[in-house]
């Protein structure tokens, strides 16, 4: 089953909407509630992971920032370190595809941050 993880891009009230399958979306959530702060917004997300998405731009400030940062800056150290090591990668065949996948979340957190204007990039 696919599931959503949907980050807020700008002022367009657009979303950038990224898909993974059960256990890669469990790890990015997993990922993505270690940075939530807030424990009504940790409530919300815990239950949206029960039903398959997460809504960052839902997510009240300065957790939105800290989730779409942490996705942007260390989401792929994440992916590398934790969802495929090279124990694990070493015995996949076609192992880039599946990390260039989980990877684009934090490429997408990127281009939601960028896309908040200089207002509301964090630093």
């Amino acid at each position: 089953m696919t599931k959503l993880v949907s980050l807020p891009c700008g002022a367009s009230q657009e979303a950038l909407d990224w898909f993974a399958t059960s256990a890669l979306f469990e790890d990015a959530a997993a990922f993505i509630l270690r940075h939530v702060t807030d424990d009504q917004a940790k409530r919300a997300v815990t239950a949206g992971v029960a039903s398959g998405y997460v809504f960052v731009g839902s997510l009240p400030e300065p957790d939105q920032t800290n989730v779409l940062t942490a996705l942007r800056d260390s989401f792929a150290h994440h992916v590398d370190a934790e969802i495929y090591p090279p124990r694990v990668t070493a015995r996949m065949d076609d192992p880039e595809i599946f990390v260039t996948r989980a990877k684009s979340l934090g490429h997408l957190a990127a281009e939601s941050l960028a896309s908040r204007g200089p207002d509301r990039s964090p630093t």
